[in-house]
């Protein structure tokens, strides 16, 4: 979700030849949480050189495996909620940019950092595969970055023709927007949610 509201979300049952039924109603406030405020700030600094230099303070930290696990999974979803500009890139704003030009890119943080499942979204949008050839100013790209810290289901995912998206909350549901209505198939439960915007 990309904004701090108050929702109301209605259970409703159906049955073939029947009105609609409201079982349930109940209202609850989303509130804007750190994984929201990373991914703003990372889908802004795509191809800003100092805000992803900044970035790289967090490599040195080296949280525990199961905070990057939940890092991965909380960015990665909120990243998919976020509004992205029609003209947004990976690789940011400038694309005259030559590939052979050193420079970090959000590719590089995601490997650097073993987000699994923000690589992927990275790789579904503008500029994501493109990333993958670019070398930073140490000479490393993505791949190589993958490698050498022994990420070997992310090495994979980025060199693997038919590579599939990671296991997720997220990879269960579908939405599709228009307008101030979205539907979402959860394809796990075989539900579909209807949200409008009031």
């Amino acid at each position: 979700h990309d904004c701090c509201e108050t929702v109301k979300v209605a259970l409703c049952a159906s049955r073939e030849g029947h009105p609609v039924l409201v079982v349930a109603e109940e209202s609850f406030q989303f509130v804007q949480d750190e994984a929201y405020d990373a991914a703003q700030f990372l889908a802004t600094c795509a191809g800003n050189q100092q805000a992803l230099n900044f970035t790289r303070f967090l490599d040195r930290s080296r949280p525990p495996a199961a905070d990057v696990d939940f890092l991965d999974e909380k960015v990665a979803l909120a990243f998919r909620h976020l509004k992205l500009p029609a003209e947004w890139n990976v690789l940011g704003a400038d694309q005259s940019l030559a590939e052979n030009i050193p420079r970090e890119t959000l590719m590089h943080f995601a490997v650097r950092l073993g987000l699994l499942r923000l690589t992927w979204f990275l790789l579904q949008q503008p500029g994501g595969r493109g990333a993958l050839s670019i070398h930073n100013n140490e000479g490393a790209t993505p791949v190589s970055l993958a490698l050498e810290r022994g990420y070997q289901k992310l090495h994979q995912l980025l060199t693997e023709e038919g590579a599939r998206e990671p296991e997720s909350w997220s990879t269960l549901s579908h939405t599709v927007h228009s307008g101030d209505y979205s539907v979402k198939h959860h394809r796990g439960l075989g539900v579909y949610l209807l949200t409008a915007e009031a």
